[in-house]
């Protein structure tokens, strides 16, 4: 066996290149509506004096993310008829002429109208994410899935900074209206900075990509459940904290200035984190290994706020550096799973099988959401705090029960990346 020294073509990476920019171009435009429900929505509400129950709707605003497991069969049989890019380009224009519309629709005024605006912006770039996915699994799989889902989590994360936090700066000096229109504008250039790259979305064509994806081959693929268990419970605990901290901080009296800036230094600490940890760690053990390493420091890291709440130390500098450290470890850990589930995915299915699991991580994020910020407003903020973060041992309990039990039907990656190497 020896070492094919022989450089990759040039034709080879430019296509690669382009692939792995505009699967980031997609990533990152369905981080901003996420960004607005999951970073800013709750945020202005409490500000304006919304009860913490009324803000615990806000997490209806993933149902589309969890539910579009429903229409991911017709979505990607949808892609390989009338192209995924032709497609995906067609969600993403939508979605403009949406954000123009929302800005005539303040939640102050019109609360149901936004919200049910938002509720279906977030559905049109789940639909849309169907399509990214299909490119990511075809493409991607094994040996640059960690790569893959590097650049996942460092461009959703960022495009929820600009919904986010971004939307909070916005909102807080011209309005709801200026907000959405910026946001309208912002989706305009990510849709012209794809139009040239329609091409590199398609998955391969391959005779099985013909056949229809049916949701009876998907739940006959060998360790399907524990893939799915995996995808449920590994983030819902974050996500609950998270969803917390919005309304935490403003009964603390932090401005908004300091939440949209602590949103936004959490974002990219987990977007560093997922470059820095995540993609090495996946590169050098594979997938599987990788996650059942790094979700030992993430449950340890998620009682972070519960220890400043209980002792009294939320000081704005140590929730910058406690926050950060949890959030860049969980960044990491984030990379790791997708990864493991990546290579799980079947490519005759490539748009279906991971976005289904994808629903399992965003019913997590809806159940923390209308659960959380109900049970503070009964038993307080440090109860609820502690109790997240005990909450987090099961998740690490499952992780390793089903990285032990996909080690057959999951490959790690690495051993992809050596065939690559062989000749």
């Amino acid at each position: 066996m020896k070492i094919n020294t022989c450089p990759e073509p040039a034709g080879e990476r430019n296509s690669r290149f382009r692939r792995f920019l505009a699967i980031s171009l997609m990533y990152g435009a369905q981080g901003i509506p996420a960004g607005l429900a999951f970073n800013a929505l709750a945020t202005i509400l409490r500000h304006s004096g919304t009860p913490l129950k009324e803000i615990g709707l806000t997490g209806l605003l993933f149902l589309p993310w969890a539910l579009k497991c429903f229409w991911v069969s017709a979505a990607d049989n949808a892609g390989k008829r009338w192209g995924y890019g032709r497609l995906a380009l067609f969600t993403h224009m939508a979605a403009i002429a949406l954000c123009l519309l929302l800005g005539f629709a303040s939640p102050a005024q019109h609360f149901m109208a936004a919200f049910c605006g938002v509720l279906l912006l977030n559905t049109i770039f789940a639909t849309q994410d169907i399509f990214t996915n299909a490119c990511a699994v075809s493409h991607m799989k094994g040996r640059y899935a960690g790569l893959a889902n590097a650049l996942q989590v460092i461009a959703f994360l960022l495009g929820m900074v600009v919904g986010g936090a971004g939307s909070l700066f916005i909102y807080e000096r011209v309005g709801w209206a200026g907000a959405m229109w910026s946001m309208a504008g912002e989706l305009l250039v990510l849709w012209a900075a794809l139009l040239p790259l329609r091409a590199c979305i398609e998955p391969f064509r391959s005779g099985a990509l013909q056949a229809p994806s049916r949701f009876r081959a998907l739940f006959r693929q060998p360790g399907f459940l524990w893939a799915l268990l995996v995808a449920v419970t590994f983030k819902f605990s974050g996500s609950a904290l998270a969803m917390l901290l919005q309304p935490w901080m403003m009964d603390r009296l932090f401005s908004l200035d300091f939440a949209g800036t602590l949103q936004m230094s959490n974002i990219l600490c987990s977007a560093v984190g997922g470059a820095v940890i995540g993609f090495p760690a996946v590169r050098k053990l594979g997938g599987r290994r990788a996650a059942a390493l790094l979700v030992w420091p993430s449950v340890l890291l998620l009682g972070t706020l519960w220890l400043l709440q209980a002792g009294n130390m939320a000081s704005q500098s140590l929730l910058y550096m406690g926050l950060g450290l949890e959030n860049f470890v969980d960044g990491g850990f984030y990379v790791a799973v997708w990864s493991m589930l990546m290579n799980w995915s079947s490519e005759e299915r490539p748009g279906m099988d991971y976005s289904f699991l994808q629903c399992g991580e965003s019913l997590a994020n809806v159940l923390a959401g209308l659960s959380i910020a109900p049970l503070a407003s009964v038993i307080g903020y440090d109860k609820t705090f502690l109790i997240t973060w005990m909450t987090g041992a099961f998740v690490l309990l499952c992780l390793l029960l089903a990285v032990r039990n996909l080690s057959d039907v999951c490959p790690d990656g690495t051993e992809n990346q050596k065939l690559g190497t062989n000749s």
